[in-house]
């Protein structure tokens, strides 16, 4: 399914999206706040293409790309991914550096979220990473917990309480 936002269109990630987000996954800048911390190789940035393709084709679990409507660049990511935690999902996102500061994180992080009609959602963030805290905040999370992650590294723990469905 493809969601779509005043500015922007979030689709599954395809093959043809390798070079533009292998080029904002090498950038040590973009990924220092995002798993280990460490840049993403092509091939493994052609793997979590092809995993997150697969992964969307089955359920609303997995990254989509984030593109601009008016040109149709690729210029991030945004997607729901299962946790440690039974039937618990997370809201990961990143953006290439030219696009931060402009409110996307937060337009696309709450297509996905109001598109998948969740229960609570969780969302884990470098304690030090102040602009992901504050896209959080704006949507609704509320810090739980400091903790390590799976990596070793301290995370910070927010969660999104279930959305009370209008009636």
């Amino acid at each position: 399914m493809i969601l779509e936002t005043t500015r922007l269109r979030l689709r599954p990630l395809a093959e043809t999206d390798l070079d533009a987000l292998a080029a904002i996954a090498s950038d040590p800048q973009v990924m220092v706040h995002v798993g280990d911390g460490r840049p993403l190789s092509r091939a493994a940035t052609a793997l979590w293409i092809t995993n997150a393709a697969a992964s969307l084709r089955l359920s609303e679990v997995g990254s989509r790309g984030v593109t601009l409507k008016t040109c149709g660049s690729l210029i991030g990511w945004v997607g729901l991914i299962p946790t440690p935690a039974p039937n618990r999902l997370e809201i990961i996102y990143g953006f290439a550096r030219p696009y931060w500061g402009q409110g996307f994180a937060t337009e696309a992080a709450g297509a996905v979220l109001e598109a998948a009609a969740l229960g609570e959602v969780d969302a884990t963030i470098d304690p030090e990473n102040a602009a992901s805290l504050h896209v959080l905040r704006k949507l609704g999370f509320a810090e739980l917990a400091m903790e390590t992650d799976e990596y070793g590294l301290p995370t910070l723990r927010l969660r999104r309480p279930a959305q009370q469905v209008a009636s």
